[in-house]
Parts: C-alpha cells; sequence; structure tokens
C-alpha cells in the first residue's frame, strides 16, 4: 500500500477541488447530483477554508501527486452532541487501489487530532457498495438506514 501524506487544503487547492467534486462518479454518488458551477464551488471552498467548523484534508502519494480528499463538517445539532459528517473522494486515476480506506483513518485521526474523540458519522447511497466496503475496513460500523437526505441512505459511524 502506498503511503500517503496530507496537509490542510489551501486556495490553491480550489480547481483540484473542483475536478473531483465534477467528476462523473462522484457526482452520480453524491446525495445532490447535479454538476457544480465554478463560481458556486469557489464561494463555497473560500468560505469552508476559514470555516472553524470545517476540516478539508488533501491527500498525495510518495511521488506527490494528489490522490484524493476527506472533508469534515461540524454541524450543531438540537438533541445530541455536534455532527461531525465526512465526505471523501478519490481520484479517478487512484480509484481500484485500496486508497479510500487508507484515506478515511488518516482523515479520522486528524479530525480527532483536531476536535477531540468525536463520533464521525458518515452517510452513502444505498446503492454505492465500494464506499461502504472502504468506510467499514476504516472502523466504521453501520447504524440504520437515514432519513437525512432526499435519497435512500445508509448511516455508518465511528466512535473509536
Amino acid at each position: 500500500m502506498a503511503q500517503l501524506v496530507y496537509r490542510t487544503a489551501q486556495i490553491i487547492d480550489a480547481q483540484l477541488y473542483f475536478d473531483w467534486a465534477n467528476d462523473p462518479d462522484t457526482r452520480r454518488q453524491s446525495f445532490n447530483s447535479n454538476p457544480i458551477s465554478l463560481e458556486t464551488h469557489t464561494a463555497w471552498f473560500t468560505r469552508k477554508l476559514t470555516d472553524a467548523n470545517a476540516l478539508l484534508l488533501v491527500f498525495f502519494d510518495e511521488m506527490e501527486q494528489a490522490v484524493g480528499q476527506v472533508r469534515f463538517e461540524r454541524a450543531p445539532v438540537a438533541d445530541m452532541p455536534d455532527e461531525i459528517i465526512i465526505g471523501i473522494s478519490v481520484d479517478a486515476s487512484q480509484r481500484g487501489k485500496g486508497m479510500a480506506t487508507q484515506l478515511i483513518q488518516q482523515g479520522c485521526a486528524a479530525c480527532r487530532e483536531q476536535w477531540g474523540m468525536v463520533t464521525i458519522h458518515a452517510y452513502i447511497k444505498a446503492n454505492n457498495r465500494a464506499s461502504m466496503r472502504a468506510f467499514e475496513r476504516a472502523g466504521f460500523v453501520l447504524s440504520g438506514e437515514s432519513g437525512k437526505f432526499d435519497t435512500p441512505s445508509l448511516l455508518y459511524i465511528n466512535s473509536q
């Protein structure tokens, strides 16, 4: 398995995140599958870089090639501690190599360095088997079906 390193996202990563976000497979597995405009993305990305409730990480292989991203969003929830949601994408050229599990594990460790021993939630479309396998390998456990989005999804949690 390739050794991956990461850093927090910077403004220079805006185009990279834009390309990953608009990858056809990524859009298909997203809860909102519409393409994202560059203007909308740039405004969102710029906002997230300074948001204390967001953590965006870019991962690189040993050749310093960007291979994917992991994003955490922390949102207040009325009846429980803040919910922390993970989102990930792997570059199309790197899929099928088992990197997603490593991104998830390293990303969760970085999230907990920042926010302490938190429970992390992953919402996955019910037909996204590859994502389910990656999260299960990374220590996430199926909690049940979720009605959080308009599309049937499953909630996986990690409290390690």
